[in-house]
């Protein structure tokens, strides 16, 4: 009996070690619907930035097995306080989320935050230049800003003194499409955002008058986008394979790939010099 029981015993812990090992290895990526940065529908589904960098990860890190979970970005932070297996393509790495995620190297350099307007209305501003978001609050009095979200150090700032949230010539707008079509529609004049949503905006929508993308004082000219896996022992480990396909300069090469496709040419140039340190 106790040869039996003894035996009973080794396979159960022998099963609890490879059921251990088997969810070691299954990481769940999280995506979020906010083209172009995820495509989940459309012409150009799957294209987004970090759809590009996932599929590196998944090809380049063959040991794990890889599932992919819709969510909200609160959904997201929710399953990375709960130490998930879970990691995200793409995230920026700042004090606040530094409890939640271990961060990779940079998977890749994107421009920061900035003014997304109507080409024709360009000339409008050029008065105001170098452009900040208050001297542009202040000097189009008349203007309407539509935001989405909240937009990094500095450019939030500028929002919260303002107290855009009740502010008359602020009104929020709950999806970045629909912030894109009335742009086109004259009922807001501008919006806050990343030089690839312009792009990739006028595309979809097949713009005649152009959004063009100008930087703001505010914040920094650039900024470095990670790799994020739930702060946990797991997503540690997760973490070090993932720098290990990130010193590939060719997996780099088509990460970069993946972000001009939605950058103007003006816009490249300027990563080429960040890309190059």
């Amino acid at each position: 009996m106790k040869v039996k029981s003894i035996s009973l015993i080794i396979a159960m812990l022998s099963g609890q070690i490879a059921l251990a090992t088997e969810s070691d290895k299954a990481i769940t990526w999280m995506q979020w619907d906010d083209p172009p940065i995820f495509i989940m529908e459309g012409p150009f589904k799957g294209q987004g930035l970090l759809d590009r960098v996932q599929e590196e990860m998944e090809i380049h890190l063959p040991n794990y097995k890889h599932t992919k979970s819709e969510a909200t970005v609160l959904r997201v932070l929710q399953e990375a306080e709960k130490k998930s297996p879970t990691c995200n393509a793409g995230w920026l790495e700042t004090p606040e989320w530094k409890d939640a995620f271990h961060f990779s190297k940079t998977a890749f350099v994107i421009p920061a935050n900035g003014i997304l307007l109507k080409e024709s209305k360009l000339k409008e501003i050029t008065s105001l230049k170098p452009y900040s978001l208050q001297k542009i609050l202040d000097g189009k009095p008349k203007w309407k800003l539509g935001v989405g979200r909240l937009y990094g150090e500095g450019i939030d700032a500028v929002l919260f003194k303002n107290n855009y949230q009740k502010n008359e010539k602020v009104i929020t707008v709950p999806t970045s499409l629909r912030i894109h079509q009335m742009l086109q529609s004259d009922r807001i004049q501008y919006t806050l955002g990343y030089p690839f949503e312009a792009t990739y905006y006028n595309e979809l929508l097949k713009t005649k008058d152009k959004v063009v993308y100008v930087d703001l004082t505010d914040n920094k000219d650039f900024v470095t986008v990670h790799v994020a896996c739930s702060k946990s022992p797991w997503g540690k480990k997760v973490i070090e394979d993932v720098n290990k396909v990130l010193d590939d300069a060719n997996v780099r090469k088509r990460i970069d790939q993946g972000v001009d496709r939605w950058l103007m040419k003006s816009d490249r140039d300027r990563l080429l010099k960040i890309r190059a340190i």
